[in-house]
């Protein structure tokens, strides 16, 4: 039976995050269950479902509820969990998508070399490209990336070192092999980025694409939040603290952002392991454009 359930799964799955007004979440679960043949996932809160009576109003909707707030990378854990297909698109409450091509986007993910995630361009409401591609970079001891606009004109995907605010085309066994966003990190950015940077130095990559465009119709720009966070030390500890020497990894002390407990019981005993390249490496070799 198992097996069997395998050939009949959906391929794809849409996860909206609950981020705006009630007028916004009933808008987009409208236009999404219209417009969309896939599975449709809402992220929200438990109070929020019961107010606005969601099981009742959407009962081919799944539900995924939360009793408070959480972070981004929680609700994502969350929709991997739930959603039981190939791939889903996480995507929000205050966006709207402007191009989806999911014939190209499924061979891209099909590729021998596929992405673990495929992040979207991303527009404002003046529908001005945003600069939402990320380049690693540290600035002395601090991870402080580079940002840069899309190609518009390039669908063949460039390389981007984390998906902003989560949003993208995930694979989904890939996602739960890398061991999804780090619960213990608080910040979205650096939540984000802790998954983006463990793509790469274990073999994988994130590519943008204009195959998948969403626009934000009241955000003039996107900030983020790099402000210090609970768990950041887990952050700088699983990025900076093993360096490659002469094809061997070798592990060194980040201070002063350094968690012991996770350098000796993950970092000494497996990811040294598992680890393809190093951060430093990563940064040296990056194609940064002009």
């Amino acid at each position: 039976m198992k097996i069997s359930s395998l050939y009949h799964q959906a391929q794809l799955a849409i996860g909206l995050i609950d981020t705006s007004t009630k007028d916004d979440l009933i808008s987009s679960l409208n236009w999404y269950r219209d417009n969309m043949n896939f599975c449709l996932h809402l992220i929200t809160t438990q109070d929020r479902a019961e107010e606005m009576d969601l099981a009742e109003l959407y009962p081919e909707v799944t539900l995924i509820l939360f009793k408070t707030t959480s972070t981004t990378g929680e609700y994502i854990n969350a929709l991997s969990d739930e959603c039981y297909t190939t791939y889903f698109l996480v995507l929000r409450t205050d966006t709207i998508l402007i191009e989806y091509q999911g014939q190209e986007l499924m061979r891209m993910m099909a590729d021998r070399n596929r992405p673990a995630i495929i992040t979207p361009v991303m527009l404002s409401s003046q529908l001005e490209v945003i600069p939402t591609l990320r380049a690693p970079h540290l600035n002395g001891k601090d991870f402080d990336p580079l940002s840069f606009t899309p190609t518009v004109s390039e669908a063949i995907g460039e390389e981007n070192l984390y998906p902003v605010m989560g949003l993208g085309l995930y694979d989904r066994a890939l996602f739960q092999r890398l061991r999804v966003y780090d619960s213990q990190i608080t910040g979205e950015f650096f939540q984000m980025a802790d998954f983006g940077i463990r793509c790469y130095l274990l073999g994988y990559s994130i590519l943008a694409t204009r195959n998948i465009v969403i626009q934000f119709p009241q955000k003039v720009s996107i900030v983020e939040d790099r402000s210090p966070c609970e768990g950041i030390n887990r952050f700088y500890t699983k990025a900076m603290s093993i360096r490659r020497i002469a094809g061997k990894n070798m592990v060194e002390k980040w201070k002063p952002y350094v968690d012991k407990s996770l350098l000796n019981d993950e970092i000494k005993k497996k990811q040294i392991i598992l680890q393809k390249t190093d951060f430093f490496t990563l940064m040296d070799n990056w194609k940064v454009k002009e």
